[in-house]
């Protein structure tokens, strides 16, 4: 019931649905370190986002974790397209996006690799 509560509020945060693949992964890895990347918990994302100013610099995207060296991991809300970035939390501009991954779930699969 928690993590229901937690996606609602990340919903209401992003202002519409997020893709159902975006939901399992955060589901089922929110909270791991995989490889040098930890994935938020779904209970820490709206708050890693407002601190990160996603909405207002990467109007779509969501972080959805770090790298522990000052990288955000940001997909699109809807995985819209698919692809995961890293991008500097000083920078937090798609024009600075770099892709890691053109798939989440093939992504994670792999360790999460961020270069």
């Amino acid at each position: 019931m928690a993590r229901d509560a937690a996606f609602t509020a990340f919903e209401h945060w992003y202002g519409s649905p997020i893709g159902e693949p975006l939901r399992a992964a955060i589901a089922a890895h929110g909270g791991d370190e995989i490889g040098q990347v930890r994935l938020y918990a779904a209970d820490e994302i709206v708050e890693r986002n407002q601190t990160y100013e996603t909405q207002v610099y990467c109007p779509g995207y969501v972080t959805i974790g770090d790298d522990g060296g000052g990288r955000a991991v940001v997909v699109h809300g809807a995985l819209e397209p698919p692809a995961v970035f890293v991008v500097g939390h000083g920078s937090m501009s798609a024009d600075d996006f770099v892709e890691v991954g053109a798939d989440l779930h093939d992504w994670i699969a792999d360790g999460c690799p961020v270069g």
